[in-house]
């Protein structure tokens, strides 16, 4: 009489917890991992072990010089949620690049888990609001007249191989455009005393620390920081943000 094997016993909360960690799409093909059905979402998902919860022969062989994400194989840190075709594929003849992959992920998964953690302790001061408005209300005639010479850029000297072109020409045309008036709008706050922009600054340069320490290239932080402007002040144009980030760049509170 043949034994079954035991599979892990995964509670609802925690199925929905590593749902929540890849935004309802499997990591590996992007398939919906919840479907319709008579008005109600159904689960079409399984819960996988990255390391497999009753190794074959096989498995231990190929995989017993790589990395553990746990030394319980039967936990959260050890789980990532794939579309049932996904699981299959990857419980049948494993490999070591495939299981390489989903480590790579799940340890990506947790990066971004661990910053949504120190998201709320670290707040920008509101009247960072104010820079925002300014930016909105400036024409082009303003941008032109106030327009930062080229020779004052060091983008170059901060930028790695992680911060892509695209976003490389981006920053450049925000400080040009936006620099000096960002500034001067700075100066105007500690005149007013509403907002010491040195409080400011090294809000900014403390957020993008974090997102060093945790190992976010110059993209994804450029992209963090963005969503961190957003969030924290209120600013719902995106392209907006993203000028007040590159102001931070140029004035050496990120990738200094």
């Amino acid at each position: 009489m043949s034994v079954k094997t035991r599979r892990a016993n995964v509670s609802d909360t925690v199925k929905m917890s590593l749902l929540c960690d890849i935004h309802g799409s499997c990591p590996l093909c992007r398939r919906n991992l919840l479907a319709k059905k008579n008005d109600k979402d159904v689960r079409v998902f399984d819960v996988a072990h990255i390391y497999p919860l009753h190794a074959t022969e096989h498995e231990m062989k190929i995989l017993k010089d790589e990395e553990l994400l746990s030394d319980n194989i039967d936990c959260e840190e050890n789980f990532i949620v794939l579309c049932r075709t996904c699981h299959k594929i990857y419980d049948t003849k494993k490999t070591v690049e495939e299981y390489r992959q989903l480590v790579s992920i799940k340890k990506e998964l947790n990066k971004i888990k661990e910053l949504s953690t120190l998201w709320n302790d670290q707040t920008l001061h509101k009247d960072i609001l104010i820079v925002s408005n300014k930016i909105g209300s400036l024409s082009p005639k303003d941008i032109e007249s106030t327009k930062l010479s080229y020779d004052a850029l060091n983008l170059d000297e901060k930028k790695d191989d992680t911060f892509s072109y695209i976003n490389e020409m981006k920053v450049s045309s925000y400080i040009v455009g936006f620099y000096v008036p960002i500034k001067e709008t700075l100066k105007d706050l500690e005149r007013l005393e509403k907002a010491k922009s040195k409080v400011i600054c090294s809000q900014v340069k403390s957020y993008y620390a974090i997102l060093e320490m945790k190992g976010f290239n110059q993209d994804q932080i450029f992209d963090k920081m963005t969503e961190w402007f957003m969030t924290n002040t209120g600013i719902f144009d995106r392209s907006k943000a993203e000028v007040l980030v590159s102001y931070f760049i140029q004035n050496c509170e990120v990738y200094s």
